[in-house]
This record gives C-alpha cells, structure tokens and sequence, in this order.
C-alpha cells in the first residue's frame, strides 16, 4: 500500500471495526496471526475481537474523536480521545489512547498500544 492507500485503511478501520465495536469486522481488517502488544500483555487475534466484545457489552455511547492519523507505506499511527459510559456503574470516562499498526497484505499484522488508562485487554467479555 502506498500512503494514501494506507491512510484510507487506517479511517475504514476506526469507522467499520472500532466505532460501531463490530467484532465481525475483524476479518476484513485484522490477519489471523496478527501479534499486538498492551504494556505487559500480549495479544492475538481473540484478543482482539475480546477486547471489541466487551466494549460493546460495558461501555455505552462510545465516541472516538481522532485526532491524528500519520501514515506512510504499509503502516500507521493513530492517536484518539475515547469517552463513553461505563454501564455497570454509570460512569462517564475518557481516555487518551495511542495505536501503532504495521500492515502486511493489506491487513494488520503486528500493533502496539499505548493508552492513558491501563485496561485488561483479555478481560473475559
């Protein structure tokens, strides 16, 4: 993928898999070996699709409001605020986070994840 083509990637993803917590998107986005890294954590592809479920299942009303995308061939970065209602107590919270991607036939293979709140991303949905 050249810049532009990577860039398109990285909005479609937020937009198809992350903003609705549409862990069918995967697929589409994510390569079934994909490796990503959560401060002391891990991760793989369940992971992921984990971590989309319980989003989906205890944060009510989520918002990503990105803030920058840089792109270039076959990578990416994107930094967002997160805010949304966490539904067992009814709180409202925000979080600063920041996803590093690298691409490989033009789907992830490998992230890193730094966020402003440290959250268990294997938290049983």
């Amino acid at each position: 993928m050249d810049k532009k083509e990577t860039y398109a990637f990285a909005e479609r993803l937020m937009r198809e898999v992350w903003e609705p917590q549409d862990p069918e998107a995967v697929p589409r986005f994510y390569n079934r070996e994909v490796v990503g890294h959560h401060r002391a954590q891990d991760l793989d592809y369940d992971d992921v699709v984990n971590r989309l479920d319980w989003d989906r299942k205890n944060n009510a009303d989520p918002v990503f409001d990105v803030r920058d995308v840089v792109a270039d061939e076959d990578k990416f970065a994107i930094r967002f605020l997160y805010t949304a209602t966490y539904t067992p107590t009814g709180e409202k919270f925000e979080t600063e986070a920041y996803y590093f991607y690298h691409l490989r036939e033009g789907k992830v293979a490998e992230f890193w994840l730094l966020g402003a709140h440290d959250f268990d991303y294997k938290a049983p949905a």
